[in-house]
C-alpha cells in the first residue's frame, strides 16, 4: 500500500508537467489562431484607414485649390474693376561693431497692408485714386538703443506703433494738368524725392536732415497737396500739413507723432523742379528739385532751451542716370547718382546743414538685372548744445541688394558713422534686411 502511494505520488510530477506542457501548446494554437484573426483584423482596419486617410487628404487638398483659385479669380476680377491690394513685410537685424552708444544688437518689423482703387475703372470718375495704408511696427528703435546719431541711420528706425499709415483721396483735372491730393499722406512720397537714393538706409538718402519737421515715416500727417504739371519738362508744388505733436489721427498705439518737435503749427513747403530725359541728345535722365519751407509752431532752442517761433529752410536734390549699357537701353540697369543740399535754422534744427551724394549701379551683369550695389555719404552740420564734443557727424554706407524672387529681396548693409549725435565715438554698424512684398 505504502509503495503504491510512493508511486502515485511519485508520478503526480510527471502528470502534472504533461498536463501542463499540453496546456500549454494547445493556448500557443490558441494564440496563434488568435494573433492571425486580430493581424488580419489590423489590415484590415489599416488599410481602411489608409484608403480613408488618402481619400480625406486628396478631397482636403482639393478643397484648399479650389479656394486658392476662387481667391485668385476674385482678386483678379477686383483688379480688373481697378481694386488692388498689397501686403509687404520688412525685417531688420542690426549689429553695432563698435562706438556708438553701445555695443550689441537689436531687431525690428515693418508689416504694411494696403489697397488702391482705380475711380475710373470702378466708378467712372475719370482721374479719380484711392489709397489706404496700415502699417505695423514693432520691436527695438536701434537709433536709440546702438549709435546715437542724428541723422537716423536707419530710415525705418521708430519706436512701436499701429497705425492707418496714409489714407487720402487724389483727383486729377484738365488732362492731368492739375492734381489735388488730400489727407493722411506720407510728404516724403511727393516732396524732396530723392529718386537715386530710394534704395540706401540711411533717413538722410530719402529726404535731407535739416527738413526735421517733415511728416514722412514714423507719422505722415494730414493735410493738402495741389501739383501744377504743364509739360514733360517742368512742375510746381504746395502743400500744408498738420505737422505737430498734437495730432494723433488714425494712430491705434504707440506715439509715432513725438517725433515731431513742435506741439502744435502746421507745415507749408513748396517745391518747383525740372525733369529731363534725352537731354542734348543724351540718353540720360535725370530731375532737378528746388524746395521751401516753413512751419508756425514753436520750438525751443538747442543751445539755451528758450522758446523761438517758428522755423524754415530749403532743399536742393539733383538725379542724374550716369551710365546705361548699350545692349540693354531698354531695362533699368545702369550707373546713377544723386546731389543733395540744405539748410535750416541754426540753433532750432538739430542739423541745421547737410551736404549728401551716392551712387547706384544697378544690374551689374546681365544675369542679374535687377541687383543693386551703392556707396553714399552725408555730411551734417549740428546745432549748439549742451554736451556736444564735435559739431558735425557723417556717415558712409554701402550696401549690395540681392532679388530672389519678384516679391523677396536681401540686403545686407553697413554703414560707417563719424561723432554720431556729435558726442559718441565713431559707430561702425551692420544691418541685414530682408523685404517681402505681394
Amino acid at each position: 500500500m505504502i509503495y503504491n502511494m510512493r508511486n502515485i505520488i511519485l508520478s503526480l510530477p510527471a502528470l502534472i508537467l504533461f498536463q501542463f506542457s499540453n496546456a500549454q501548446s494547445i493556448n500557443k494554437q490558441n494564440a496563434t489562431q488568435v494573433s492571425f484573426q486580430q493581424v488580419n483584423k489590423d489590415i484590415f482596419e489599416s488599410s481602411y484607414y489608409s484608403y480613408g486617410s488618402l481619400f480625406l487628404e486628396k478631397q482636403l487638398q482639393k478643397h484648399q485649390n479650389d479656394t486658392s483659385k476662387n481667391l485668385r479669380n476674385f482678386l483678379n476680377t477686383l483688379k480688373d474693376k481697378g481694386v488692388a491690394f498689397g501686403v509687404a513685410e520688412s525685417l531688420e537685424g542690426y549689429y553695432n561693431f563698435m562706438g556708438g552708444r553701445r555695443i550689441g544688437s537689436a531687431a525690428a518689423s515693418t508689416f504694411d497692408a494696403n489697397i488702391t482703387v482705380d475711380m475710373d475703372q470702378l466708378l467712372h470718375i475719370t482721374g479719380g485714386k484711392f489709397y489706404a495704408d496700415l502699417e505695423a511696427h514693432s520691436f527695438q528703435n536701434p537709433t536709440n538703443l546702438l549709435v546715437g546719431d542724428l541723422q537716423v541711420f536707419d530710415k525705418n528706425t521708430a519706436n512701436p506703433f499701429l497705425q492707418m499709415f496714409e489714407l487720402w483721396y487724389q483727383q486729377k483735372f484738365f488732362h492731368n494738368t492739375l492734381r489735388l491730393k488730400i489727407g493722411k499722406v506720407d510728404a516724403n512720397a511727393e516732396f524732396s524725392v530723392i529718386d537715386n537714393g530710394l534704395d540706401f538706409m540711411t533717413s538722410s538718402a530719402h529726404v535731407t536732415p535739416t527738413l526735421f519737421v517733415f511728416p514722412t515715416f514714423p507719422d505722415p500727417m494730414p493735410s493738402v497737396n495741389f501739383f501744377f504739371t504743364p509739360g514733360k519738362l517742368f512742375y510746381t508744388s504746395i502743400a500744408v500739413y498738420d505737422a505737430n505733436q498734437n495730432d494723433h489721427f488714425l494712430d491705434f498705439s504707440g506715439k509715432p507723432g513725438s517725433v515731431q518737435s513742435s506741439l502744435t503749427g502746421t507745415l507749408w513747403i513748396s517745391e518747383t523742379g525740372l525733369t529731363w530725359s534725352h537731354l542734348s541728345g543724351s540718353e540720360d535722365d535725370g530731375n532737378l528739385r528746388l524746395g521751401i519751407w516753413k512751419h508756425t509752431g514753436q520750438f525751443n532752442r538747442t543751445d539755451d532751451n528758450s522758446l523761438i517761433h517758428g522755423a524754415d529752410g530749403l532743399y536742393i536734390v539733383i538725379n542724374q542716370t550716369l551710365w546705361k549699357p548699350i545692349s540693354d537701353k531698354n531695362t533699368n540697369r545702369g550707373l546713377r547718382m544723386f546731389l543733395e543740399f540744405a539748410h535750416s535754422n541754426k540753433g532750432v534744427a538739430p542739423i541745421y546743414q547737410h551736404f549728401g551724394g551716392g551712387l547706384v549701379w544697378k544690374g551689374i551683369t546681365a544675369k542679374r538685372p535687377n541687383d543693386e550695389i551703392g556707396l553714399c555719404t552725408q555730411y551734417g552740420r549740428i546745432s549748439p548744445r549742451s554736451g556736444l564734443l564735435w559739431n558735425h557727424e557723417q556717415a558712409v554706407e554701402s550696401f549690395y541688394k540681392i532679388y530672389l524672387t519678384s516679391w523677396l529681396n536681401l540686403q545686407p548693409d553697413a554703414q560707417y558713422i563719424v561723432h554720431p549725435g556729435g558726442k559718441y565715438p565713431n559707430a561702425l554698424i551692420g544691418t541685414l534686411q530682408l523685404n517681402l512684398m505681394f
